[in-house]
C-alpha cells in the first residue's frame, strides 16, 4: 500500500515525498480511512512511539481542516514539551503546502506569544493539557471550530496525573460541535476504554490494536559496546565502523554540538570512508530537503542525526543504526531509534556505545523491550578483561528482569493485531 492509495491532496503528497514518507505503516493504513471516509468518527489506537501514530492522526488533520477558516479547527493533547515540539515539527512539515498553521502550547514559557499566536488565526493547537486549559479560560481560545480532538499518548497523561484536566478539555470540546476524537495509547487501560466510551456519547467507537511493539525490536540485530570513558569512545567507535563496513548507515547523537564535533573528526579520519552529513533541528526546511534527498538517492551514505531531527525518517534501505550517544531517559527514543533499520527483514543493526555508569539505563531499555540486548568485543582479551572485572553482570540483568515482570504480571501484552467496533451500551 502507498499513501497515494489513499487519494490525498497534491499539497499533502508534496510533503510527504519532502518527508521521505512513501509507504504507511499498519497503524496508518488502519487509521487514516477511517477518519477520512467519514465525517466524525471516533478511534481507539494502540500504538507506541515510532508506529507512525503522529502521521496517523497528521494526515486527516492535514486534509479536513479549511485553510480559509482563521480559528482554532484541531487540539492535539500530548503529556509532555518535548513531544509538543515533536508532533508540532510533524505538522508543520505536513500542512505547509495547505497553507495551515499550527502553535506549540506548553508551560514554562511566555503565554503571551502563544496567545498571540493563536488569535492571528492558528487552525493547529498542539498542547499540554494545563497550559491548553489556562488559555481557555483566559479566553484566548474556544472549541466551536474544533473538528478533530486527539489524545496523544493516553496512558503517559494518565500516568502523569491529567485525567481531570482531560476529562475537563473534552467535556468542553465535544459539547460544541461533537468533533471526531482519537486516542492513541501504549496499552490499553481500562480507563482509557472508558474515556474513549464516556466521551463518544453513544456513537460506534473503532478500537485498532496493532501489535507494533515486537516489530520494531525484532526486526534487527541489536548489540552493545562497553567504552570506559568518552576519550576512549571515538577510537572505539572508528574499529566498530571499520568492522561493520555499513553501507547506510545513521548514527545518533543528543546533541547538535557533538553531532558537529562528530562530523568534522570523521571527515579527517583517513581511516573512514563514509559520505556523510549531519541532520539537526534547526536546520532550515531547504537544507533538511537536500539532506534527505541525498541519504535516499545515496549520494550521502552516513547521516549524523540528533533525535527530533530524525523523528519520522523513512529510509529502507538504512542498513546500520548506531548509537554513539545512548538515550537519555525514555526508553522509548531508543526503540524509536532503532527502527530506523526495521525494514531491513532481520538484516538491520543496532550498535549503541555504553560508558561505564550507563548499564542500569541498558537494563531499563531490555526491561522495557522485554529482550536482552548483546554485548559485543573488539577483542578476545577486551572479553575476558571485562568478565573478570564484572562476571556477575549478566546474571543481575536477568534476577532484575525476572523481578520487573512479576511485578506486571497482570498487564496483557500488546501482542494480538485486531480490530473490532463496539458501542457504548
Amino acid at each position: 500500500m502507498k499513501f497515494e492509495d489513499f487519494n490525498l491532496t497534491s499539497e499533502t503528497m508534496d510533503a510527504l515525498k519532502n518527508m521521505g514518507m512513501h509507504t504507511p505503516t499498519d497503524i496508518q493504513q488502519r487509521a487514516i480511512p477511517e477518519i477520512l471516509e467519514k465525517e466524525k468518527t471516533h478511534i481507539l489506537a494502540q500504538a507506541r512511539t515510532g508506529t507512525g501514530k503522529t502521521l496517523a492522526y497528521s494526515i486527516p488533520i492535514a486534509e479536513k481542516l479549511d485553510s480559509s477558516l482563521r480559528s482554532v479547527q484541531s487540539v492535539i493533547l500530548v503529556p509532555t514539551r518535548e513531544l509538543c515540539k515533536q508532533v508540532y515539527e510533524v505538522i508543520s512539515e505536513l500542512t505547509k503546502y495547505r497553507r495551515l498553521k499550527a502553535v506549540e502550547v506548553y508551560g514554562g514559557v511566555s503565554i503571551n506569544r502563544q496567545i498571540s499566536i493563536i488569535r492571528s488565526g492558528a487552525q493547529i493547537v498542539i498542547a499540554t493539557p494545563g497550559r491548553l486549559i489556562d488559555l481557555y479560560e483566559r479566553r484566548a481560545l474556544n472549541f466551536k471550530n474544533v473538528k478533530i480532538v486527539v489524545l496523544d499518548e493516553a496512558d503517559r497523561m494518565l500516568d502523569m496525573g491529567f485525567l481531570p484536566d482531560v476529562e475537563f478539555i473534552l467535556f468542553k470540546a465535544m459539547k460544541e460541535i461533537f468533533p471526531t476524537l482519537l486516542l492513541f495509547s501504549a496499552t490499553m487501560l481500562k480507563e482509557i476504554k472508558d474515556i474513549a466510551v464516556d466521551f463518544s456519547w453513544g456513537q460506534e467507537l473503532l478500537e485498532i490494536n496493532v501489535s507494533h511493539d515486537n516489530l520494531t525490536v525484532t526486526s534487527c540485530k541489536q548489540y552493545y559496546y562497553k567504552v570506559a570513558n568518552s576519550k576512549e569512545k571515538y577510537n572505539k567507535f572508528v574499529k566498530i565502523l571499520i568492522r561493520e563496513n555499513p553501507t547506510s548507515c545513521i548514527i545518533f547523537v543528543n546533541t547538535k554540538r557533538w553531532g558537529a564535533n562528530l562530523k568534522r573528526r570523521l571527515i579527517k579520519d583517513k581511516r573512514i570512508r563514509l559520505r556523510l552529513d549531519t541532520l539537526q533541528g534547526d536546520m532550515t526546511q531547504k537544507q533538511r530537503e537536500i539532506v534527505m534527498r541525498d541519504f535516499r538517492n545515496k549520494k550521502i551514505n552516513c547521516l549524523i542525526a540528533t533525535n527530533v531531527a530524525a523523528r519520522g525518517l523513512d529510509i529502507p534501505h538504512v542498513t546500520h543504526i548506531f548509537n554513539y550517544d545512548l538515550p537519555e531517559g525514555d526508553p522509548e527514543v531508543y526503540v524509536h531509534r532503532i527502527g530506523r533499520t526495521s525494514r531491513m527483514e532481520g538484516k538491520g543493526r543496532a550498535i549503541s556505545l555504553v560508558e561505564s555508569d550507563q548499564m542500569p539505563l541498558v537494563r531499563k531499555i531490555e526491561l522495557f523491550m522485554d529482550r536482552d540486548i548483546e554485548q559485543m568485543y573488539l577483542s578476545q582479551q577486551e572479553r575476558n578483561e571485562d568478565r573478570s572485572q564484572n562476571r556477575y553482570s549478566q546474571g543481575y540483568g536477568r534476577r532484575e528482569k525476572f523481578e520487573e515482570t512479576e511485578k506486571h504480571e497482570d498487564e496483557v501484552p500488546g501482542a494480538i493485531a485486531d480490530v473490532s467496533v463496539y458501542s457504548r451500551k
